[in-house]
C-alpha cells in the first residue's frame, strides 16, 4: 500500500489531494458507523445492568434452609426489586411454572430437571446447593419390615420427583417385582391424608412430612443416602429461566449470592434457622431441624470443582453430577417418563458456568 504525503516522490500532488479529500457521503457513513457501534455498546451495557420489575422465586412447600431469606426480606434487599414467592409441591409443578414464565428461579430435584431439559424447556442449571442424604425417606405401615415386603403393597410418591426416582431405583437395585408394587402419584399433603385413611401401605416422602408418619407408627425402611453406594444420587439444583438469565445476568448473580448467604446463615445457626422456618411453615421444630440436617450443603465454590460439576464446560464432561444427570435421563427413558431420542447428547451446555463464575470467582 502506498502512503502519500505532499512531499512524497512516489505520489503526485494531484494524487495526494484526491486521497486526502473525503466526500460528505463518506463522512456521514463514518459518522453513522461510529454511532451504531456506540449505540450497540450502550445497549449491551444497559442489558447487563438492567433490572426486572419483579423477581418471582419458586420454592418447595417444605422447609428449606435458603428459604429463611423469605421471612425477613433478604432477597428483596439484595436484588433491589420486588420479590414474589410462589410455592410448589414438587418438581413436576415447578417445571410447569417455569414453562408458563410464572417463576424465574427455583431449587428442586435433579430428576424433574432432567425431564424438563429433555423436553427442551429453556432453563439453565446454576449448581446443586442441596445434596439429599436423609431428608427423603421410605416409610411404611407397621408390619412391613423389609423391602421385600413392599411387593403387593400400595406406595404413594410425588410424581416427577426425586423420591419417585429413588423409589424406582431401590426396586431395581433390590430386584423387587415391580409389577407387584402399585405406585400412587400423590402430592405429599395428599399422601398424609391417604395414610390416615388407610389407602396406602407406604410412601417415599420428604421431610418434615415423614415426621408425622413416624409419629403415627410408621417404620423407616430406607433413606436416599443408602442408595449412593449403588451409584444413585439425588440432589436439588438451582434453576433459572434461560430468557431471564440472558436479560438480567446481574440479577441472577445477586440471587445466587443471596442463596449462598442463606446457607451460610444456616451453617452458623442451624437451630435458629430451623425455628424460624418451623414457625413460617407451621411445622414442628424437631421435624424441620432433622429435615434440614438431612441435606448436605456444598458451597457454590465447592461445586465448581471436580467433585461436583467440574470447573468449566471444557473439564465438565466427566464431572460426577454431569454423569449422574445422564444416568437419571437413561432411567427416565427406560421407565417411559421421557423419550430416549429427546435426551440431550450432553448436559454440559445446560449448566451456566459463566454465571456461576461471575457470582463466585475463584
Amino acid at each position: 500500500m502506498t502512503i502519500c504525503t505532499p512531499h512524497s516522490r512516489r505520489c503526485s500532488m494531484t494524487t495526494y489531494i484526491r486521497a486526502s479529500r473525503l466526500g460528505r457521503r463518506d463522512v456521514l457513513r463514518l459518522g453513522l458507523g461510529a454511532g451504531v457501534l456506540s449505540l450497540t455498546a450502550a445497549r449491551s451495557r444497559a442489558q447487563t445492568t438492567a433490572k426486572p420489575d419483579v423477581v418471582r422465586i419458586g420454592y418447595l412447600t417444605a422447609a428449606r434452609a435458603w428459604v429463611v431469606g423469605k421471612t425477613d426480606g433478604s432477597f428483596d434487599k439484595a436484588l433491589g426489586v420486588k420479590v414474589e414467592w410462589v410455592p410448589f409441591p414438587s418438581g413436576g409443578p415447578a417445571l410447569s411454572l417455569l414453562a408458563a414464565k410464572q417463576i424465574d428461579f427455583a431449587i428442586f430435584g435433579n430428576t424433574p430437571i432432567v425431564a424438563g431439559l429433555s423436553r427442551k424447556l429453556p432453563i439453565q442449571i446454576l449448581g446443586s446447593p442441596e445434596i439429599v442424604a436423609t431428608s427423603e425417606r421410605l416409610v411404611a405401615k407397621p408390619g412391613i419390615t423389609t423391602l421385600r415386603d413392599l411387593e403387593g403393597k400400595r406406595i404413594a410418591v410425588a410424581p416427577s420427583s426425586t423420591m419417585a426416582f429413588a423409589l424406582e431405583a431401590l426396586i431395581r437395585i433390590n430386584k423387587l417385582d415391580a409389577s407387584k408394587i402399585k405406585r400412587l402419584p400423590l402430592s405429599q399433603p395428599d399422601t398424609i391424608a391417604a395414610w390416615k385413611r388407610g389407602d396406602i401401605d407406604a410412601t417415599y416422602i420428604n421431610g418434615p412430612f415423614w415426621a408425622e408418619l413416624l409419629a403415627d407408627g410408621g417404620r423407616q425402611l430406607l433413606v436416599s443416602e443408602q442408595l449412593q453406594p449403588s451409584g444413585v444420587f439425588v440432589w436439588n439444583s438451582a434453576v433459572v429461566r434461560s430468557e431471564f438469565a440472558e436479560r438480567f445476568p446481574e440479577t441472577a448473580v445477586a440471587w445466587l449470592q443471596t442463596v449462598q448467604a442463606q446457607f451460610d446463615r444456616y451453617r452458623s445457626d442451624p437451630d435458629g434457622v430451623s425455628r424460624i422456618l418451623a414457625k413460617d411453615f407451621g411445622a414442628p421444630f424437631e421435624a424441620v431441624r432433622d429435615t434440614l440436617a438431612g441435606l448436605r450443603y456444598p458451597t457454590f465454590q465447592d461445586q465448581l470443582s471436580a467433585k461436583y460439576w467440574g470447573d468449566g464446560p471444557v473439564a465438565a464432561t466427566d464431572a460426577p453430577l454431569i454423569k449422574a444427570l445422564g444416568d437419571a435421563a437413561a432411567f427416565l427413558a427406560e421407565t417411559g417418563e421421557i423419550k430416549r431420542g429427546d435426551v440431550p447428547a450432553s448436559f454440559v451446555p445446560a449448566v451456566n458456568y459463566a454465571l456461576l463464575r461471575r457470582a463466585f470467582p475463584s
